[in-house]
């Protein structure tokens, strides 16, 4: 396949889907629920009668719950499907975002905003892998896209709390039930049914799976790093309201300022950065200046215009960091990505849940300044743990989707690409005579297994079939050897019955049948299928269409085909 066509092909595919955008719309809710209490804290704890440590509890109980929540939202996804689980987050948002806005009570309010949390970290987790698997373009770019839905619901969550806080608190609360109802709308209607898989091949996602991947070193130091600057994230997010000496609607307009810068910076600056200087270094140079400038905030927590400067302008380096930091995890995590972001997104929580209620603490122990100055200290922690731990991540600004991408000058390679479109199969009741005769005329060392729908049900290698036909287990020259020489003729026997039984035993003793089955989709990216063969040692993978019908096959040799083409038209 020239590059000429390759290009024609991805031309065609510039937009995204619109199951894309209505992920999109419904992540700008969902992170609106971070931002839209913001300039309705003060009015709160003014209308309750709640300290502002007690009222920060609304951030605290938010987050830990969602930290919790997270290590169990890649086991509910993988029972669900990726489209249920969107759903019943959306659905849980809608419920209790409602309920906290027609409470009396601050401790009720403080309970409810927990589960939220719950329905935020169904959505949140599962968001980011909606988008990366349905997008059309690489997993940079859909990270890009997510953190451009970050920046714009933390943007408009305060313009909302602002403007509808300014009547009353309780209608930012009920006015992101509305929202959620409408993306609940949407997620229905725009995102496609997910095909139904055959029981041997459905995931045996654990619950210790996010724990078990946090043994990665890359895992494990970018989660911490977030952890430790969302200590001063959130400080500035949860306790700045109450410095400001703004009412609910001047709050809200400087965390616009805010948003809006970080919204920009995550889409268009953070990629430049990435690409210029490198993915850990543009981090630590963000991390270092949000430091100072929490510690500029620490010193002048008096002085007004200096607090929303600083306000304002920390925007424009966390959208830089949040993209840099999910990119970095995405591509070096060495787990599969829904795993990957539930682990990581566990340990950048945990931060986010102790640091509002510690700010309170700090402010009303000591002074309004020490929250801003600790805060600034743990972001600097991060900086310092990310040098530390720097040779375990330095190979992300080469993660495999970037080296694709230069290689074929931008354009994204799919699946549908390079896939053998003439695929060799067998049905349930042939048997394994006839499979080896398959296997033979073509020279193939394996195929899938197909229904009279031709709907996929598993596939057989030629390794599956030498662990059925020997009479133990060994290798092709033990199975020789026992057939020909060892008890000659009781074994012999029981060769021929084997050889004359249906291939349907071989299937149920299989690897695939026991693990995972793992499917392409025909706009899967050419990183994705080259990261599944060589994460699980396949060597070969079906590809299917949306009703689990098989439509073509990948190999080793087809990847390397094609990156052999590449080179030569380049």
């Amino acid at each position: 396949m020239s590059l000429s066509s390759i290009k024609s092909n991805s031309g065609n595919n510039k937009g995204q889907p619109k199951a894309v955008w209505a992920v999109f719309f419904a992540s700008i809710v969902a992170f609106m629920g971070l931002g839209l209490v913001d300039p309705i804290l003060p009015a709160i704890s003014n209308q309750l009668g709640a300290s502002p440590s007690q009222v920060t509890l609304l951030f605290t109980s938010y987050n830990a719950v969602m930290a919790v929540a997270m290590l169990i939202t890649g086991v509910i996804s993988t029972r669900l499907g990726i489209k249920k689980t969107l759903i019943m987050g959306v659905i849980i948002i809608a419920t209790f975002s409602t309920l906290g806005g027609l409470s009396n009570n601050i401790w009720t309010i403080v309970g409810l905003r927990g589960f939220w949390g719950i329905g935020n970290a169904l959505f949140v987790a599962t968001a980011l892998t909606a988008i990366v698997t349905l997008s059309k373009s690489g997993t940079a770019k859909s990270v890009i896209l997510y953190e451009a839905a970050i920046g714009l619901g933390i943007s408009v969550g305060p313009l909302l709390g602002g403007l509808l806080g300014g009547s009353s608190w309780r209608y930012p609360f009920i006015g992101v039930g509305i929202l959620m109802a409408v993306a609940f709308i949407l997620l229905i209607t725009l995102m496609p049914k997910e095909p139904e898989t055959p029981t041997r091949t459905k995931s045996t996602t654990s619950l210790l799976d996010p724990f078990r991947a946090m043994k990665h070193r890359p895992i494990m130091v970018f989660g911490i790093a977030a952890c430790l600057y969302n200590f001063g994230f959130f400080t500035l997010l949860a306790y700045a309201p109450f410095i400001m000496g703004l009412d609910a609607f001047g709050i809200g307009l400087v965390f616009v300022g805010w948003g809006v810068l970080l919204a920009v910076t995550s889409v268009f600056v953070a990629p430049k950065l990435q690409q210029r200087f490198g993915t850990i270094k543009s981090m630590c140079v963000m991390l270092t200046l949000f430091a100072v400038v929490l510690l500029v905030m620490g010193i002048w927590t008096s002085v007004q215009w200096v607090v929303i400067a600083c306000i304002i302008f920390s925007g424009a380096l966390l959208g830089n960091n949040n993209t840099l930091i999910t990119t970095a995890v995405m591509k070096a995590a060495p787990v599969e990505r829904s795993t990957a972001s539930a682990a990581y997104s566990f340990l950048r929580f945990i931060g986010s849940a102790i640091a509002p209620f510690l700010a309170g603490v700090l402010a009303e122990v000591f002074s309004p300044h020490v929250p801003f100055i600790v805060g600034g200290c743990f972001v600097l922690g991060s900086v310092i743990f990310v040098l530390i731990n720097r040779k375990h991540i330095y190979h992300v600004d080469r993660a495999e989707d970037e080296v694709i991408e230069e290689k074929i000058e931008g354009t994204v390679l799919k699946v549908k690409d390079f896939m053998i479109h003439n695929v060799v199969s067998i049905r349930p009741g042939a048997t394994v005579k006839d499979l080896l005769k398959l296997l033979i005329k073509h020279r193939i060392g394996g195929v899938p297994v197909v229904d009279s729908e031709n709907k996929l049900i598993g596939m057989i290698s030629d390794g599956d079939v030498i662990r059925y036909l020997a009479p133990k287990e060994g290798s092709v020259r033990d199975l020789v050897y026992g057939v020909f020489i060892e008890e000659e003729e009781t074994e012999q026997e029981v060769l021929k019955e084997k050889i004359n039984t249906d291939i349907s035993k071989i299937l149920e003793t299989s690897i695939t049948s026991k693990e995972q089955l793992y499917t392409l989709k025909e706009e899967d990216t050419f990183e994705k299928a080259i990261h599944i063969l060589s994460k699980h040692h396949f060597k070969k993978l079906p590809v299917l269409d949306c009703e689990n019908k098989l439509i073509g096959i990948i190999s080793r040799g087809d990847i390397n085909d094609s990156l052999l083409k590449m080179i030569i038209s380049k």
